[in-house]
């Protein structure tokens, strides 16, 4: 119970950071600077894998010694 909440926390917290940065890449994109907009948007994409890596690193670090 108590990992779902966190779990679910944590993804609140990434979405809240990555979702305005991939609009500004998408924005930018519709306005005709690809590059720019490519940016933007593998910066939100990135942010979105180094989170999720962290998450699985320090769960898997508590509940491996939990075992």
């Amino acid at each position: 119970m108590a990992m779902g909440i966190v779990r679910s926390l944590w993804l609140l917290t990434t979405l809240v950071v990555a979702v305005p940065v991939a609009l500004v890449g998408v924005s930018t994109i519709l306005d005709g600077q690809l590059p720019l907009g490519t940016v933007f948007f593998a910066m939100a994409v990135g942010f979105v894998a180094v989170s999720e890596y962290i998450y699985a690193r320090v769960t898997d670090r508590i509940f491996g010694q939990l075992k």
